[in-house]
């Protein structure tokens, strides 16, 4: 039990400030936890708390260390704040370990961000050739990319995805060719068939593309490849928003930032509705990996868990491992889902920045076969 301190008007003041700021803290710490129960849909505002997940934690830690130093009996609101976070941390932590398994079989899912690098000096080809080696190198049997363009003057996007194929040793390719939304492209080095018309993936109407794989001794199982919509915050008006020298424009691209922060999680939770339902009527492993643009606490984040989704990073990767490159950090955004039928061995965030993501990977086995 911490000891009643006696403190002078200043003392006094100092805790009453630190009280404040926990109390706002554990405020913000519930908004961003609650945020996965809510639709945003119907209440927008939670949003934000949910994508600044780990800058409110840091928040508390600093609130609670100053409350301690005051040895304030007022730390306890700070202490309930880490205590709501808990569910939070238990998705966006991972103490997971690789898995040993025989027959395991590897997919990487990266955004390749129509082949704009980062740098802005290297251009498409070389970055496309550069995406190539690492592929490589990562030795993936099944890539699933998005945002995929074409990166050679004067060649259609189906010829550089043909390309592309043949150099990183893929003998499979699958995308929409009436239809070149996001760029979802899924390539692999097993044989793979597009699933049935009656799904709404065989209609390509949800947002990403969807394959049978057929690995022979390793098993049979199915892929989704899905790209939802973006945040379309641009790196200026990240530069403004941090800058001193911009506060005459602050207020208008703060207004301007929210707004499409809303936008996207509105469509967001729509399009992952038309992804779920349009999901075929069949039984067996399914993977679900791409861009979901949505951080672990998220309404989309649980309606996938909802669905039975697992999320494998939180089962056998290791650390944050946050997969988005751009100027906001600490975001995972980038997924590899899959149903029980699949066995996770070991996931991997790949720091290699070129894009405004990192490549992921996971390694996992079909039991039973």
């Amino acid at each position: 039990m911490m000891e009643r301190v006696e403190r002078g008007f200043f003392g006094k003041l100092l805790v009453f400030i630190f009280a404040v700021l926990a109390f706002i803290g554990l405020v913000a710490m519930v908004l961003s936890v609650g945020n996965a129960y809510i639709n945003p849909q119907h209440f927008i505002w939670t949003t934000v708390f949910g994508l600044a997940f780990w800058e409110i934690l840091i928040y508390n830690v600093v609130i609670l260390f100053f409350l301690l130093t005051l040895r304030s009996r007022k730390a306890w609101i700070s202490v309930l704040a880490l205590v709501v976070a808990i569910p939070g941390f238990s998705k966006s932590y991972s103490m997971g370990k690789k898995v040993e398994g025989s027959n395991s079989i590897r997919i990487m899912s990266y955004n390749v961000h129509n082949f704009d690098h980062v740098d802005g000096k290297t251009d498409d080809e070389q970055f496309a050739n550069q995406v190539i080696d690492m592929v490589r190198e990562q030795t993936p049997d099944i890539l699933c990319c998005q945002e995929f363009t074409g990166f050679k003057r004067k060649t259609t996007r189906q010829k550089c995805i043909e390309i592309f194929a043949e150099e990183a040793g893929f003998q499979y390719v699958y995308y929409n060719k009436k239809s070149n939304y996001a760029g979802n492209v899924i390539f692999s080095k097993y044989p793979i068939v597009k699933v049935t018309e009656d799904s709404g993936f065989g209609q390509e109407n949800t947002y990403g593309v969807m394959v049978s794989v057929d690995a022979g001794e390793k098993g049979q199982f199915h892929v989704a490849n899905v790209h939802l919509l973006s945040y379309k915050i641009t790196d200026n008006e990240i530069d403004i928003l941090t800058s001193t020298t911009e506060r005459q424009n602050l207020d208008t691209i703060s207004k301007n930032l929210l707004h499409k922060l809303n936008l996207a999680f509105q469509r967001r939770s729509e399009e992952l509705r038309q992804v779920l339902e349009g999901m075929p009527p069949v039984s067996g492993p399914i993977i679900v990996c791409g861009d979901f643009n949505e951080p672990p606490l998220s309404y989309n984040y649980r309606q996938m868990q909802k669905a039975g989704f697992v999320d494998t990073f939180t089962k056998v990767g290791r650390g944050i491992k946050p997969t988005y490159a751009g100027k906001l950090p600490l975001l995972r955004i980038d997924y590899v889902w899959a149903n029980d039928g699949v066995t996770p061995l070991n996931f991997k965030r790949h720091r290699w920045k070129a894009s405004d993501h990192y490549p992921i990977y996971l390694d996992f086995n079909i039991p039973n076969q």
